[in-house]
This record gives structure tokens, C-alpha cells and sequence, in this order.
């Protein structure tokens, strides 16, 4: 049973830098053509000043970039072995590009226990991340829902 007790508890901040090639290899696997990722050019006759990142580039920043995400966790009580992926939700503030460094600060938003119908339990947490850039603006906050089965 999930420690409401660490309901606020935020993370250590971890970087992360943007990469046009990140953008396009992440495209490249999920089946997304559109040129505007693919190609920097495509990206500016499309008005943009450069490649910007694709509706779910934000899923490879934590990822990738929170080397301790998975210490964290269970520093939390959660163990990691038992969670499934349940939603990701993301609210963009402004626009984010390649080179630009984010910092993402990880905070534990909330946590409840239920029981399924064979009388396990299971934890459903959200984790909110708020990004920032390199000129310390708010740009991004990725929320992430996550079920621990019991």
C-alpha cells in the first residue's frame, strides 16, 4: 500500500538537451512522416525557426535525462519491478527546440490505493514534471499516471 505520506515529495532536477536527431529517430520509430521532424529545412518552410519536437518527444526527456528516476522511485516506497504505464499528458507552454536544455523537476502529485475485483490491490500515482529552459522559462508540464500492482 502507497505511503501517502510522500504525496509532494519532489526529486533531485535533471537535465536534458534537445537533439534534432533525438526528434527524428523517435519520428523515424513511431511511423510519423511528417517532414517538419525530419528535416530542418521542411521545419522552416513550415515557419518554424527550426526542427521542433513531436507531440511525444517530451516521453524520451525524463527517460533519457532523470538518471536517477528510477532510484528516486523506490526511494519513495514505490517498487518499480510491479509498475505499468497508465497515461501521459502533456501541457506545452512554449516552443522547444533542438539545443535547447531543459531542466525537469519531478514531484510526486498524488496516490491512491484500490482493490480489484480478485481482492489484489493496486497504487495509481501521478508524477508531474515541470521543465524549464535555458533561460529559465516554464515550457512544458508532463504528467505521468502509473499503476503499481500489488
Amino acid at each position: 500500500m502507497f505511503d501517502k505520506s510522500k504525496i509532494g515529495q519532489s526529486f533531485a532536477p535533471f537535465t536534458y538537451e534537445v537533439q534534432s536527431n533525438k526528434i527524428h529517430e523517435l519520428t523515424t520509430a513511431i511511423g510519423d512522416t511528417n517532414p517538419i521532424y525530419h528535416s530542418h529545412e521542411a521545419a522552416q518552410e513550415a515557419g518554424f525557426p527550426a526542427v521542433p519536437i513531436s507531440p511525444t518527444t517530451p516521453t524520451m526527456f525524463s527517460l533519457w535525462g532523470d538518471q536517477q528516476r528510477g532510484t528516486n522511485v523506490r526511494d519513495a516506497g514505490i517498487d518499480v519491478a510491479r509498475i505499468l504505464h497508465g497515461e501521459e499528458e502533456y501541457e506545452y507552454l512554449a516552443p522547444i527546440y533542438p539545443n535547447d536544455v531543459l531542466t525537469g523537476t519531478t514531484t510526486l502529485m498524488d496516490g491512491k490505493t484500490r482493490q480489484g475485483s480478485d481482492g489484489s490491490t493496486m497504487d495509481i500515482l501521478t508524477m508531474e514534471t515541470r521543465y524549464i529552459n535555458q533561460q529559465q522559462k516554464h515550457v512544458l508540464t508532463s504528467k505521468t499516471t502509473i499503476v503499481v500492482r500489488s
